[in-house]
């Protein structure tokens, strides 16, 4: 386990979500009269670990499930310290995390398969 792009894939993590999370607010809030589109929230996040799994397992350029793996703890670790540091007693929704970890490994995969002009074999 590489810590440091660790750490610096899960802040990216952390600042690509705030910002999609942003940018659909405000598209919602002055563009959208469409109270359906409220469901691209849940979206969000599963786009957001496949996208930085990818990212950060191309980095590291090896065992990709694993890879995965950590992204999606890191991701798992920053829910539960918000909801514990928020007082928030939401209960943990096992379907949706299952969702976000599949996303996560298939992330894993595909970044450490995917070839790159940089490295050579």
């Amino acid at each position: 386990m590489k810590l440091r792009n660790l750490f610096k894939y899960s802040i990216f993590l952390f600042i690509l979500s705030l910002i999609v999370f942003f940018i659909l607010t405000v598209f919602i809030y002055y563009f959208s009269k469409n109270p359906a589109l409220e469901i691209a929230y849940s979206f969000i996040v599963p786009i957001c670990i496949f996208a930085v799994s990818i990212l950060y397992s191309r980095s590291v350029h090896e065992k990709g499930l694993l890879r995965g793996i950590e992204i999606w703890i890191v991701y798992f670790v920053m829910v539960l310290l918000i909801k514990v540091l928020s007082g928030y007693p939401a209960e943990i929704r096992v379907l949706y995390n299952g969702v976000i970890l599949l996303m996560s490994l298939l992330g894993g995969i595909i970044g450490v398969n995917m070839k790159n002009k940089s490295i050579k074999s």
